[in-house]
């Protein structure tokens, strides 16, 4: 990789990981279902013009949207909310990468071998690990939303590789539209002071939500797109594995949040069996894109 694609790869992942910085000052404010409908319809707004059907697609496009949009990050920005930090949910949802791989076992036949199934042990292994440190025991509800959220990203993975000639921006715009309504619908059924929370909003919590819909949704993921046009995916893997450590550094240094070194034995072997699962795929080119959840 050239030196100016190696920088905008690790801009790219720490925006990914400033995400959960700017999600959980968002969800200071704002409840989390309303929050996750909000990013959906700016989304829609923004990317409007990316918005054309995709003639024999439309059908698993709205599935994608349901998995992804509405299920998977419902239950991340619950996780972070429940969690209330952002150190051990940026680990947990690295769970995506193994989750991908059984799906792909299962519905796709897909086969493994045992690096591969060492990484899913790692993995899984690592966050088990985390649960277990005394510093993280308050987070689990989190955590398990979290874990709950990488599933049916991993769903959704596996129903993007059934979809032909959709790029990253007409996605994001089709998963915007499709799911702010139904977010929103739930929303204002289980949650209160969603119109007070959109008067009352601060700077910061304008700023965070700007940041997750402008800088994740459109810059990093378009700039990722355009690197994966350029080099093939195993070269940009290493690179993906950086959120995670940029979500957990962000999180210590902005909100003190302590780290163990049960914690960092639990997040190193999580990330190590991540890498081996996504490097391996990479060679069989079976991940879609590489992408972080964010």
């Amino acid at each position: 990789m050239t030196l100016p694609h190696i920088a905008l790869a690790l801009l790219v992942n720490a925006i990914w990981g400033f995400a959960f910085v700017a999600s959980k000052v968002g969800l200071d404010h704002f409840s989390p279902l309303f929050f996750t409908a909000l990013r959906f319809l700016l989304v829609a707004v923004i990317l409007f013009p990316f918005l054309k059907p995709v003639k024999g697609s439309m059908k698993m496009v709205f599935w994608i949207a349901i998995t992804v949009g509405v299920f998977h990050f419902t239950f991340m920005y619950l996780g972070i909310y429940f969690a209330g930090g952002v150190t051990a949910v940026a680990i947990a949802s690295q769970l995506i990468a193994p989750f991908s791989l059984i799906m792909a076992v299962l519905f796709l036949g897909e086969t493994v071998g045992w690096r591969r199934i060492l990484g899913i042990a790692m993995a899984f292994g690592g966050v088990m690990v985390i649960g277990f440190d005394p510093v993280v025991f308050d987070q689990l509800e989190g955590i398990a939303l979290v874990t709950a959220g990488a599933l049916f990203m991993s769903i959704g993975l596996i129903l993007m590789r059934a979809v032909k000639n959709v790029g990253t921006m007409p996605m994001q715009a089709w998963i915007g539209v499709l799911s702010a309504p139904p977010l929103l619908l739930f929303s204002f059924a289980v949650e209160t002071g969603q119109w007070a929370s959109v008067l009352s909003i601060t700077w910061e919590a304008a700023g965070a939500l700007a940041f997750i819909v402008i800088a994740t949704t459109i810059v990093a993921h378009g700039s990722w797109f355009y690197l994966l046009q350029r080099y093939p995916v195993a070269v940009l893997t290493p690179y993906g594995l950086l959120a995670p450590i940029f979500g957990v550094v962000f999180g210590v240094v902005l909100f003190s949040e302590p780290i163990t070194l049960k914690f960092l034995a639990g997040g190193a072997l999580t990330l190590v069996g991540v890498l081996i699962i996504n490097l391996r795929s990479a060679k069989k080119s079976t991940l879609i894109n590489q992408e972080p959840e964010f």
